[in-house]
């Protein structure tokens, strides 16, 4: 099934934000789109071991609770449900999912479009879907450039280069000045 982001964003852009959806309600959403696909959805269960599963559990609520908010108010459950419609694993299509988006939050998704294109098309990587008008690499490649964690690395390798080269002049500095103290020393 082809997945069109661009529209997906544009109905979240005309939806009011209303005020998120309850954990419970937003489960029985996400539970429901795996139903209308015919497959068993996870269960309780598969749920708390979801939980248990993420690094925290605040956050995981907040994905789930946006994950809800997104496919109900946009064409994307209606899409994953028709891509869906094969033999898959439902606990284990949303433990990857929430391992890839682990490091947004809701508010990030929701007030971010890069952040809010990033969680949508590894929703659509996940339940192996394909965006329209773009190529599996096409896509690759736009996954890789939005990446949120990618971009937390570069932004900590940067600072730790920034740190060395602030040390190594500092460093130099002291150098430079010992050695104008010894000449000074010599020629008095």
């Amino acid at each position: 099934m082809v997945f069109d982001i661009k529209h997906i964003q544009k109905q979240l852009g005309e939806t009011p934000l209303v005020s998120p959806y309850s954990h419970d309600l937003a489960v029985a959403i996400v539970c429901d789109t795996f139903r209308l696909a015919n497959l068993r959805p996870p269960s309780r269960q598969d749920w708390g071991d979801l939980e248990k599963r993420a690094r925290s559990a605040a956050l995981w609520r907040e994905q789930v609770m946006m994950l809800a908010h997104v496919l109900t108010a946009t064409s994307l459950r209606a899409a994953t449900a028709e891509t869906l419609r094969r033999n898959v694993d439902a606990t284990t299509l949303l433990q990857r999912f929430f391992t890839e988006v682990e490091p947004l939050t809701a508010e990030m998704i929701r007030s971010n479009a890069f952040r809010q294109e990033e969680f949508l098309r590894k929703w659509v990587h996940v339940v192996d879907g394909q965006v329209k008008d773009e190529s599996a690499k096409e896509s690759a490649a736009r996954l890789r450039q939005l990446d949120y964690r990618l971009a937390l690395q570069e932004m900590e390798r940067a600072e730790k280069a920034r740190k060395l080269e602030a040390e190594r002049r500092a460093r130099e500095l002291q150098e430079a000045a010992a050695r104008a103290t010894d000449a000074r020393g010599w020629r008095e």
